[in-house]
């Protein structure tokens, strides 16, 4: 009889069930002492059930029937008005992100889409195809402007010798990217519902933190995703299975004029997602503001861009295209992404030969 209490216990934690509703927000003072006295008898001796004090409804539980939300130890009178006022206040919360994501999903599929369509569609699917249309514009437009203006507007400036890649490369690489972008897109999606269902350390906005622990958390935020990018690229070229299975398709593109913006995110699909998924573990690591990351995520199909049309832009600590190129021709240097620092601090880093020739010149 002790276990069907603590059964009814659980049920009315978990479900939210009718009687609860009346017996807590409709004020049924009666009714709920009548239900609760039943359930009491039915708890049987030791104090374990459920009694009514006043109008209150106090549950009597062991831990081991439940401890998780509350954090409570050993037995507990605790109010079940106080368990289902948490509990709403969490959902309030993660509506929050949902609230959010929806917002999102407007913007961009109200472009085109109906809302008849859209609202018979589950809100994950909408998600999905929200970020497979702003991949799309990500990468295309990064790809077009970057590539009109070091090869169209400064291309004899950029490259006085030639270089420019040719058509046949460039194709192939939106091509290969193509393929990969229903993937890629899977991530952020997952991502958003993670945080939607509250499993992650996410909050929605910067007010709940303040602007210097915000930027703190920013700082260490890109401290784990430069560390996960570094060693998870590293361990792509060094474990040779998971190079000549993932990595390989990428450094195809090993020359001047083969190397485009077009070649940021032509990866082998699991291949790209590895080297983004410390975006999201940082998910679980620290507390991280939504928008921001939604945003870092996105970056990286600008970033990936920048980083392949082989022009050194020569600002200190950052892995630019200067740095990437070496990479992209030694196959053992540079693996960073953002900065320098994760080669210099494990001895991988190689500058160009130009800033080599300039800092032996000066010395």
């Amino acid at each position: 009889m002790e276990l069907a209490s603590k059964l009814l216990l659980l049920l009315l934690l978990s479900c939210g069930t009718a009687w609860e509703i009346g017996a807590l927000e409709e004020g049924g003072g009666g009714a709920a002492a009548a239900a609760a006295t039943t359930a009491a008898e039915a708890g049987g001796g030791g104090g374990r059930g459920i009694v009514v004090e006043d109008e209150d409804v106090v549950v009597m539980y062991d831990s081991a029937v439940f401890n998780g939300s509350l954090g409570l130890v050993g037995e507990e009178r605790v109010s079940l008005s106080a368990v289902r006022r948490r509990r709403r206040s969490k959902e309030e919360y993660l509506r929050l992100f949902v609230e959010e994501t929806q917002w999102y999903n407007d913007l961009v599929l109200g472009l085109w889409m109906p809302s008849r369509w859209r609202d018979k569609m589950p809100h994950t699917l909408q998600t999905f195809l929200r970020n497979y249309v702003a991949g799309l514009v990500v990468y295309f437009m990064s790809g077009a402007l970057w590539c009109w203006y070091v090869y169209k507007l400064k291309g004899h400036h950029f490259f006085p010798n030639g270089g420019i890649p040719a058509k046949e490369p460039v194709l192939m690489q939106i091509r290969v990217s193509m393929q990969a972008m229903p993937a890629y897109v899977a991530l952020p999606t997952l991502s958003e519902f993670m945080v939607e269902q509250g499993w992650t350390r996410c909050f929605p906005r910067i007010e709940e933190v303040g602007w210097p622990a915000y930027l703190g958390l920013i700082i260490t935020y890109l401290v784990i995703v430069e560390f996960g990018i570094y060693w998870i690229h590293r361990e792509l070229h060094d474990i040779k299975p998971l190079y000549k299975l993932l990595h390989a398709p990428h450094h195809i593109y090993n020359k001047q004029d083969t190397l485009s913006p077009f070649a940021g995110l032509a990866f082998h699909p699991l291949d790209g997602i590895l080297q983004a998924s410390p975006h999201v573990v940082a998910l679980f690591l620290i507390p991280t503001h939504f928008f921001t990351h939604e945003i870092m995520l996105f970056m990286e199909g600008v970033w990936t861009t920048n980083i392949h049309d082989c022009i050194d832009g020569r600002v200190w600590g950052i892995m630019g295209a200067g740095f990437h190129t070496i990479h992209h021709t030694t196959y053992r240097h540079n693996y960073g992404h953002y900065t320098i620092f994760m080669d210099w601090l494990f001895g991988t880093l190689r500058e160009p030969h130009g800033r080599k020739a300039a800092h032996a010149k000066s010395s």
